[in-house]
């Protein structure tokens, strides 16, 4: 696939923008036909800001194989923008949880094998049944921000043990996202087929939080009710006020 193929140019992203049908035929293809390492990233407005304050983080989500729209904001700037001429709508907001699952089930069809990395406070017997798919899981570190050299050895020997065919990398943005940059070697020579930063995809997926109700997400108000839940994220949240400046400055940077 090619950089340009399916994608729109937004805030100096290539941002995957087609149907989530589309996007699923092109996972369907590479579990049938593996080709080389497919490396998947989900930025929504709040990794935006990051990147902007982190030039690693850019330079590492701008060599994504596909970038989705996780977070219905962009969606929104991207159709602000439209009406300037800076930019083109992008289809449709999707959803990392969404497509998690989606691969899943086709792990499960295919019987391939998942590797999933990181998650709080989980345990393999939470995953080792969930929805018929062969999940293997590992915490990865204690310290994200403070990998040991012994535990970094432990985890590169479990993948080339192991030879996953998906690899999904729970550590939040943006360590999972550096961390699978600096793996790609790795997961490329382990036969891995698709590697993707899930975030806390998981923590939905076996319940462990509550997910936003049908019309909560289809009027785009999924971050709403996860503050609502869990007010601590308002610091989070407030990074919309400088996702905003963003796009005003997109606006006028002509």
């Amino acid at each position: 696939m090619k950089k340009t193929d399916g994608r729109e140019l937004l805030f100096d992203l290539n941002i995957f923008s087609s149907r989530r049908s589309r996007l699923l035929s092109i996972f369907e293809k590479r579990l049938n036909e593996p080709q080389e390492l497919c490396v998947v990233y989900t930025p929504n407005p709040e990794q935006i800001v990051q990147s902007r304050g982190n030039k690693k983080f850019k330079q590492v989500l701008q060599q994504a194989d596909l970038l989705l729209p996780d977070g219905i904001g962009l969606v929104w700037a991207s159709k602000i923008l439209a009406l300037f001429g800076r930019a083109k709508p992008l289809s449709e907001r999707i959803a990392g949880v969404d497509v998690v699952r989606d691969l899943l089930g086709m792990a499960h069809q295919r019987g391939l094998d998942v590797l999933v990395i990181g998650g709080r406070e989980y345990s393999p017997e939470d995953y080792f049944a969930y929805d018929g798919a062969k999940i293997n899981w590992t915490p990865g570190y204690k310290n994200v921000s403070q990998p040991t050299p012994s535990e970094d050895k432990l985890l590169k020997l479990k993948i080339k043990q192991l030879q996953p065919d998906l690899v999904l990398v729970a550590f939040g943005a943006p360590a999972q996202e550096l961390w699978i940059d600096r793996n790609r070697s790795l997961l490329s020579k382990s036969g891995v087929s698709i590697a993707m930063a899930v975030g806390g995809s998981f923590d939905y997926l076996l319940r462990r939080v509550p997910r936003a109700p049908y019309w909560f997400r289809k009027l785009g108000l999924e971050w709403l009710f996860r503050l609502i839940i869990e007010p601590w994220r308002l610091k989070r949240q407030l990074r919309i006020i400088s996702f905003l400046g963003l796009v005003i400055k997109e606006i006028f940077s002509y």
